[in-house]
């Protein structure tokens, strides 16, 4: 299939990614090929793929010129007072992390539950805890960290199965495949085409609700409230979600940690919403400043965050 049928096949409403044997042409091979790769990478020792996952993230993203203007544009909308060496510092980092995470996939895709509980650790999973033992079901709020993916499947071998929303992919075999990644350990994703009450209905039933609060899906859906140094249009609607799968929305950052090879999950106390949707947004917020201020390498800048402007302005415009 071409991409643009590819798009539309995805886009669909009722899509659920499945096997094909179409996935076996040539046309697929070098994909496979990848995977063969990432497989073999599942099981060198964590410290050499890291190095070398390293050293190619930082030479992507020298070449990654598109991808690097973009995440130099929201830093500096950010972070006016950064210099421009801070900024490269950071994105530099950014795509040293990108790359330690992405040829760890493979890892996460096939190693054992066992072995995935020994490579992450909870900084505050007393608060998923307690918000359970009072009855609360649980929405995650989960900003778009680069270990996102990892993580989710990481809390599944933890007895703590999730459910999520995600944009299919354009390839068909990526998408299959890596819908079967993020389900190995149980939970369910759902494709956004779908609309969000399959995602409510499986929070309602006990699945934690893995929730990424920081994509721009446009004025008519969204709400202009601070961000850093600038604003941003946010979706205004969590408190209603929470409500209606009576649930705790519960902050967590997911973050590599390479030095100690550990996925880090902090987790914060509940938040408190009020039936003002504005102050909903305006906390999904100050929840990813306070998670990015303290470590912005592990932020997916490249992101077009800013899209949408009040004056219809196009920032990333060259």
């Amino acid at each position: 299939m071409g991409n643009q049928e590819n798009i539309r096949v995805t886009a669909r409403v009722g899509y659920e990614p499945h096997f094909s044997w179409s996935y076996l042409k040539p046309s697929y091979w070098g994909i496979w090929f990848a995977i063969l790769l990432l497989i073999i990478l599942a099981f060198v020792p964590f410290r050499w793929r890291d190095k070398l996952a390293g050293k190619i993230g930082l030479i992507a993203g020298k070449k990654a010129k598109k991808q690097r203007r973009r995440a130099s544009i929201n830093l500096a909308l950010c972070f006016p007072q950064w210099t421009v060496q801070q900024r490269e510092k950071v994105i530099d980092d950014m795509f040293i992390t990108l790359g330690q995470v992405m040829l760890g996939i493979g890892e996460i895709a096939v190693r054992s539950k066992k072995h995935l509980q020994q490579r992450s650790e909870f900084l505050g999973i007393e608060h998923i805890q307690q918000a359970k033992a009072k009855g609360h079901n649980i929405i995650l709020l989960v900003p778009h960290s680069w270990s996102i993916d990892a993580s989710g499947i990481i809390l599944h071998t933890h007895g703590m199965p999730m459910t999520s929303m995600f944009n299919p992919h354009r390839n068909l075999l990526i998408d299959w495949l890596w819908t079967w990644t993020r389900e190995r350990f149980g939970g369910k994703m759902h494709a956004r085409q779908n609309g969000i009450k399959p995602f409510l209905s499986m929070v309602k039933r006990g699945d934690m609700g893995y929730y990424l609060p920081d994509e721009d899906f446009g004025a008519e859906a969204s709400e202009f409230v601070d961000f850093f140094a600038t604003y941003k249009a946010t979706l205004p609607g969590l408190n209603k979600m929470a409500k209606l799968a009576k649930a705790a929305v519960i902050p967590m950052f997911p973050r590599y940690n390479a030095s100690l090879g550990k996925y880090q999950m902090e987790i914060l106390p509940s938040l408190t919403l009020r039936d003002d949707p504005v102050q909903s947004a305006r906390a999904m917020n100050e929840v990813i400043e306070y998670f990015v201020g303290q470590t912005p390498e592990q932020y997916a800048w490249i992101l077009q965050l800013f899209r949408t402007r009040k004056d219809g302005e196009d920032v990333y415009a060259d």
